[in-house]
């Protein structure tokens, strides 16, 4: 996979890199099964996936989701830099309006990680989840060995909730899987100190337009 250069926008500063956010299309199947041809990203995002996928089957499970999002169970959105190029994805899979729950998945393409863009992200997810669909708590799950995603989670407040031992197959063999949640209350404790942390090297910004509501780290 070839680098990745984040260009600034005329509205940034030079010194800043700027990610947009929108949601996902049908018309993103090129470019999700470009990635879940590499082994090791695919088999450490998604358990279920222990093989690359073809792009047929990657088109079908883009159509999926799309359809889902009509159904209000999930909302997916892929990250871009100015230039258009795709360098993530994220959202809220089996979103229950009733109980008040979603599931957080991530994805960045190696060049960008590491560089600050996840978290951002991330932060953008758990921001619509509490604030427009009005849930409660928001879960994920993560391959014991992955230490990157233990990191981050954790800055983002998440706390373990249980682990399922030797329960991921991978590399001929078995790893723990961290169940882990972060609830409204504890989002909000955590939400101004990142903020405060979050440098504005890099942005984060949902839809085409600047917004200082939905910008990570945005206003301080």
């Amino acid at each position: 996979m070839s680098d990745v250069t984040l260009q600034p926008e005329q509205n940034v500063s030079e010194n800043q890199q700027l990610v947009r956010m929108r949601p996902i299309e049908i018309s993103d199947a090129d470019i999700v099964a470009d990635w879940f041809q590499h082994l090791e990203d695919v088999s450490i995002f998604d358990r279920q996936l222990p093989l690359p996928i073809n792009h047929t089957d990657v088109l079908s499970l883009i159509k999926s989701l799309v359809s889902d999002q009509k159904k209000q169970k999930c909302r997916w959105f892929i990250a871009e830099s100015t230039d258009g190029t795709a360098i993530g994805m994220t959202g809220l899979e089996g979103i229950n309006l009733l109980h008040g729950h979603a599931i957080l998945p991530l994805f960045i393409t190696e060049p960008c990680r590491r560089s600050g863009i996840g978290i951002r992200m991330a932060c953008m997810m758990i921001d619509l989840a509490f604030k427009q669909l009005r849930l409660h708590r928001v879960s994920t799950i993560y391959r014991a060995d992955n230490g990157p995603s233990a990191a981050l989670l954790d800055r983002l407040g998440f706390k373990q909730e249980g682990v399922a031992r030797q329960s991921w197959f991978s590399h001929g063999q078995y790893f723990d899987l961290m169940n882990v949640g972060l609830l409204l209350d504890e989002w909000e404790q955590a939400r101004p100190a990142l903020r405060t942390m979050l440098s504005n090297k890099v942005i984060v910004e949902l839809g085409p337009r600047s917004s200082t509501e939905w910008r990570w780290p945005g206003t301080r």
